[in-house]
């Protein structure tokens, strides 16, 4: 109970201005900027042997030891997100980044994922995430398997995939916030896609040797919070963007 008053006072003192805060990263860590506070991991076992990793707000003495952040075939690594929403009744929004990997035959790729968690006053996240997004990723394909190939792709022997979000808050007076979600995916040379054989289009020029912003996979949402749902839903459907987002 002592420690529920102490984070509330601690949390509601700060102005609330930007309701979305910055923190800093230790390694294992994300504290507030007068480091009083901080975020860190909590690592449990699902019943199907997959790794379940949640955020833990204590003042920064308090913090637990950080266990093993690595995933499932050293594929995920786990990491605090470096924001944090305060809210009206103590406790905070914040997350886990989720960083996938895979390795592949002349290329490879990297997804981050932020899994958005509620926590109580006393620094305690709820079971399952409010909100999971892709905020980055960056992928590379490989594109030329021999001579002519080069030829054909004009010396551009790899695809390239990029993807970058933002997460704001708004909303002062609101329980939990409104969460604008902002993306922008691009993609080179200019025609790529994960979905089609590059080798079976015509032939690229130096004119093509760009990168493109894709208009479907670069967009914005904005997110409201579900109560009956237990879980923030947007205000049009996402489009299918695995193509930049799933390595």
């Amino acid at each position: 109970m002592i420690f529920a008053l102490a984070l509330i006072a601690a949390l509601q003192s700060a102005p609330a201005a930007d309701r979305l805060e910055t923190l800093t990263l230790t390694d294992d860590r994300a504290c507030t900027s007068d480091g009083a506070w901080c975020v860190g991991l909590t690592k449990d076992t699902g019943e199907d042997g997959e790794p379940i990793v949640r955020p833990i707000l204590r003042a920064a003495g308090a913090l637990p030891p950080q266990a093993d952040r690595g995933g499932a075939a050293a594929v995920e690594y786990f990491q605090p997100w470096t924001g944090l929403v305060r809210l009206p009744d103590g406790g905070v929004l914040t997350g886990v980044k989720v960083e996938t990997s895979s390795m592949y035959s002349g290329g490879g790729g990297q997804a981050t994922e932020l899994r958005l968690y509620r926590l109580d006053a006393n620094g305690d996240a709820g079971e399952t995430p409010v909100l999971a997004v892709p905020i980055r990723a960056e992928l590379t394909i490989r594109a030329c398997f021999s001579e002519d190939d080069m030829t054909q792709r004009a010396g551009a022997c790899h695809d390239e995939y990029g993807f970058e979000a933002t997460l704001t808050a708004t909303g002062e007076a609101a329980a939990m916030p409104v969460l604008d979600y902002v993306t922008t995916a691009t993609a080179y040379p200019r025609g790529s896609s994960r979905s089609e054989d590059s080798l079976e289009k015509p032939p690229l020029k130096p004119a093509d040797l760009v990168t493109v912003r894709d208009p479907k996979c670069s967009y914005s949402r904005r997110f409201t919070f579900d109560a009956a749902a237990g879980e923030y839903r947007p205000d049009s459907k996402l489009p299918d963007c695995s193509d930049y987002t799933v390595p």
